[in-house]
C-alpha cells in the first residue's frame, strides 16, 4: 500500500483521536490506511450496534491502538518520497 508521509500521520492521528472521548467507535471511522490491520487484529471479536452503527467498545479499541504502539502495523507501508 502506498501513501504519503502526511497521508499516513493524518490517518494515524485520526486512529488515535477516535478513541479521546472513551465511546464505542464506529469501524466505518476507521481509516483505510489502518483498516486491513484493524480487521486483523478483530477478526472473530463480536462486534456491537451502537446509534444505528457497528462499533467497537473502548476497552477493546484500546487494546487495538495499544498493539499500534507495541507492535506497530502487521504489514509494511510504502511511504513515497514528498
Amino acid at each position: 500500500m502506498k501513501s504519503t508521509k502526511q497521508e499516513y500521520l493524518s490517518e494515524l492521528h485520526v486512529v488515535l483521536d477516535l478513541h479521546k472521548d472513551n465511546t464505542p467507535v464506529d469501524i466505518d471511522s476507521i481509516p483505510p490506511l489502518f483498516r486491513d490491520d484493524f480487521n486483523h487484529f478483530f477478526m472473530g471479536e463480536t462486534l456491537q450496534a451502537w446509534k444505528g452503527k457497528i462499533v467497537i467498545g473502548p476497552k477493546k479499541y484500546q487494546t487495538w491502538i495499544d498493539k499500534l504502539r507495541i507492535k506497530g502495523l502487521d504489514y509494511e507501508i510504502d511511504l513515497e518520497n514528498s
